[in-house]
């Protein structure tokens, strides 16, 4: 909250700048509804999956060389009755020809791929509900200080991010274990630089990242003074580091994009089973262990007249012994696809994409039509289809019983 009112604060103490500059409002009102589908387990199937009203704001403010937008959005979750509020960005800029320093929550998207985080680290992950995961923009704001470089050819952003933001979970899983977050210090702080490069043949840019994973790790504890000795589990976060790469490559209408990252001596969550075996032996153990992984990504878009297809392929490699881990293939690798239409006028769009993931063959499928009734209202219908894999569940499979069918409204203005 006090990181909050200092952001604001600044904010609107540059508000006299701006009023005689510009001030633009915007916004949207949006709900969205959705049941488990017939072919789930019996204790699911009907069940509302997903049941959100919201309200986003946005205030767009500009005078001269400076700039401030303050967004924020109201939840209302009709199927957990529970009421909550955000404040998605809010930041103030100031820009000269050549650099530029920004101030505050804001989001920025690394990389270029579609729906696959491989060098997309600098924000945190809303994981809260199915509705935040299958949003359009599922991303955090990060409290930080950017920046900024430009020329005729190239942009440079260097990031200062003082205090973390970890990702949302699950309330299940919040309200089970209790999560540390590190220190609230100066010298806990993440960093983040992208160098890009704008040429007459391709785009290319340049990452390098040292902050904190996003995911909390489960740590493992026993009290060895009652019979049978008790387990207890916390959380924490551990630091990361990545630096990695992507272009973007026109050949007439396709693009061909390509992105990799490298995360030297990465923390990785131990077996439960293992952890406890080895306190067991020896008093004590740890519950991660550190790796060095590789991650890549290749992927084309073709834009004829009225389409989007979109299609990836994806891979991840985790180096050395993976036994003592809960992760068991030390080789990940899967496909995505994205087919979009415009129909009667652009007024009707109709998509279709999915997920599928090479070593468990588990997939997920989303079919969608939208409907413009106006340039300011939309209306539609979705699903969300987890297929679990033939001898495991996987990735997507884990969620079979979340396959939703859903409705949706939205008013822009």
């Amino acid at each position: 909250m006090k990181r909050i009112l200092l952001i604001s604060g600044i904010l609107f103490a540059a508000a006299g700048l701006f009023a005689e500059g510009g001030i633009e409002f915007s916004g949207e009102v949006s709900a969205r509804g959705g049941v488990a589908a017939p072919w789930t387990a019996d204790d699911s199937a009907g069940r509302f999956t997903m049941g959100e009203l919201s309200f986003t704001g946005t205030i767009d403010a500009y005078y001269d060389n400076s700039s401030a937008l303050a967004e924020g959005s109201v939840v209302y979750d009709a199927v957990n009755n529970l009421l909550d509020y955000s404040v998605d960005e809010l930041w103030v800029d100031y820009t000269e020809s050549f650099w530029g320093i920004r101030i505050g929550r804001q989001k920025a998207a690394w990389g270029k791929a579609d729906g696959i985080d491989i060098t997309n680290v600098l924000c945190p992950t809303d994981m809260s509900s199915l509705a935040a995961m299958t949003a359009d923009d599922n991303k955090l704001g990060v409290d930080a200080v950017r920046f900024s470089l430009s020329g005729n050819q190239f942009t440079a952003d260097a990031y200062w991010i003082p205090i973390f933001t970890p990702a949302l979970l699950p309330e299940e899983m919040t309200g089970q274990l209790e999560i540390e977050k590190p220190e609230t210090a100066i010298w806990n702080g993440e960093y983040g630089l992208r160098v890009s490069g704008y040429f007459s043949t391709l785009d290319v840019s340049l990452y390098g990242f040292y902050g904190w994973d996003d995911n909390p790790f489960v740590n493992y504890a026993m009290d060895f003074q009652t019979t049978p000795p008790s387990v207890f589990a916390s959380g924490s976060y551990e630091r990361m580091a990545m630096i990695g790469a992507d272009a973007a490559l026109p050949i007439g209408e396709t693009v061909l994009r390509l992105e990799a990252a490298f995360f030297p001596q990465r923390y990785f969550q131990k077996k439960s089973d293992s952890v406890i075996a080895e306190i067991m032996t020896s008093g004590e153990a740890d519950s991660s262990e550190k790796h060095n992984q590789l991650s890549a990504l290749a992927g084309i878009d073709w834009m004829p007249e009225g389409w989007t297809l979109t299609a990836q392929y994806y891979c991840d490699y985790v180096f050395g012994d993976l036994e003592p881990l809960e992760r068991t293939d030390a080789f990940t690798h899967g496909a995505t696809i994205s087919v979009t239409k415009s129909l009667v006028n652009e007024t009707l769009e109709v998509g279709f994409s999915g997920l599928l993931g090479f070593n468990d063959f588990d997939s997920m499928l989303s079919p969608s039509v939208k409907y413009s009734l106006s340039d300011q209202i939309s209306v539609g219908a979705e699903a969300f289809i987890f297929i679990p894999g033939p001898e495991r569940d996987g990735k997507y499979g884990t969620y079979k019983d979340l396959s939703s069918l859903c409705l949706k409204a939205k008013f822009s203005f």
